[in-house]
């Protein structure tokens, strides 16, 4: 055994080592060619048996040193000595780990190392042959990418992304940043869009977007472009001409879901068949998706009604007023007289009172009458002075520049990448890439 266990750290080094010389690691963990095969002379091969699992909710960290087959006397050297390396309190269910355990032939021996993933950055290796309980810490290196992306949209934009390997979280910001100029839900096919952003890899794995700096987005024939200013930790969206992109109202008060019904003064009820005006825009989603305020005002009503189910009303000033029906529930807190902001939560779609299943019905009162709120959006929330309109105009002319010549069925290039250097000890890094 002991002679074993010395091979398989002879192993390791050599894996640590290799990183430098940029080995792949599913060569480094797998045979030899041939050295499985019954033509080969050798006598016996040894390697490293590896077994991945997940921490199951509400388990114990001594619960999965025990599943991992670890001595009584590690256990309790581990728990005792690592935490100021690691607080084993804290695991997190769903988080990966690995066991690592000599293996001769098919002869699996007990374990000597386990990895614990924190997260995509970071791990911790428990060395399980160290009496004194010893984990270390680690960080895999990260690549930050500049890129720029491009495409023409078939079926949802997510499905798009999704076919040209673009990060879907995107889709998600874009969705944001448009969130007061473009109806998502209204998108189809043939439109178009090019997005400059900045992308965190580890081991060539997205893992974030750390920003979007431009966007030339073609909906429905009529280009619309955004351009990041960051003041502080707060970036803002501008197009072309440096106007805010931000309005008075958003564009819908649920994301990610489809206008099943739009405002309409002669519709067919589709419960009680009869042809009467339905002047609110419904938008159809999962049931329990979270309702946001459209724009910031003061709660009026936050009830049950026979017909509107559970619903909340908010006034935003002495011109509009909106309300929001067939809730499954209200948001915790809303009540008459409180005062909510733009994008807050304020309840969750349902199908309460008269409705036939999950949605919102999104009601727009401009001086006491019910409108359609796609034609009363409101003003542009606001704008810079003119001296900064000049200064951003001339920022990103470059920027725009760039954008308009790319086209949009071209490759996706990286425009910049760097490494970020964090600290690690010779990495053991290829010892949790899973599925390489």
């Amino acid at each position: 055994m002991t002679k074993v266990l010395s091979l398989f750290i002879c192993l390791f080094v050599t894996i640590q080592n290799s990183w430098a010389n940029e080995l792949p690691f599913h060569d480094l963990f797998s045979a030899p060619k041939g050295a499985e095969s019954s033509e080969t002379n050798m006598p016996f091969w040894i390697g490293i048996n590896k077994d991945y699992n997940k921490v199951k909710s509400h388990q114990a960290f001594k619960d999965v040193l025990r599943n991992s087959h670890c001595s009584a006397a590690t256990m309790e050297a581990i728990q005792k000595n690592c935490g100021h390396t690691f607080n084993i309190g804290k695991i997190s269910a769903g988080a990966e780990y690995c066991v690592l355990s000599p293996k001769v032939n098919d002869s699996i021996f007990p374990p000597s190392f386990l990895i614990y993933n924190e997260d995509k950055i970071n791990y911790v290796v428990f060395d399980l042959n160290d009496a004194t309980g010893k984990a270390t810490r680690y960080a895999r290196p990260v690549v930050i990418e500049d890129k720029i992306a491009a495409g023409i949209v078939e079926g949802s934009i997510w499905e798009t992304f999704d076919k040209n390997n673009i990060n879907p979280d995107i889709a998600s910001q874009l969705s944001d940043i448009f969130a007061y100029t473009l109806n998502f839900f209204k998108v189809k096919k043939g439109d178009k869009f090019k997005i400059m952003y900045t992308e965190k890899l580890v081991n060539g794995e997205s893992i974030e977007i750390m920003d979007v700096k431009a966007v030339l987005f073609n909906y429905g024939g009529k280009e619309y472009y955004a351009f990041a200013n960051k003041n502080g930790n707060k970036t803002d969206y501008y197009d072309e001409e440096g106007k805010s992109l931000k309005m008075k109202f958003l564009m819908a008060p649920v994301k990610y879901s489809r206008i099943s019904s739009k405002y309409n003064t002669h519709r067919l009820h589709p419960v009680t068949g009869v042809v009467k005006g339905h002047f609110g825009t419904d938008f159809a989603a999962s049931q329990g998706t979270p309702i946001f305020a459209t724009a910031s005002g003061v709660v009026e009503e936050a009830k049950f009604g026979v017909y509107n189910g559970n619903y909340v009303k908010i006034k935003h000033d002495k011109v509009y007023e909106t309300q929001y029906l067939h809730m499954c529930r209200i948001a915790k807190g809303m009540r008459p007289g409180r005062k909510v902001s733009q994008g807050e939560v304020i309840g969750y779609v349902g199908s309460t009172g008269l409705a036939t299943g999950p949605h919102v019905c999104y009601r727009f009162w401009k001086n006491k009458k019910q409108v359609d709120p796609f034609k009363e959006m409101g003003a542009k929330a606001s704008f810079m002075s003119k001296a900064e309109q000049d200064a951003f105009i001339a920022n990103i002319r470059p920027v725009k520049a760039e954008l308009d010549a790319f086209d949009y069925t071209a490759a996706h290039p990286v425009l910049d990448t760097f490494m970020v250097k964090m600290p690690m000890d010779k990495d053991l890094i290829v010892a949790v890439e899973k599925g390489k």
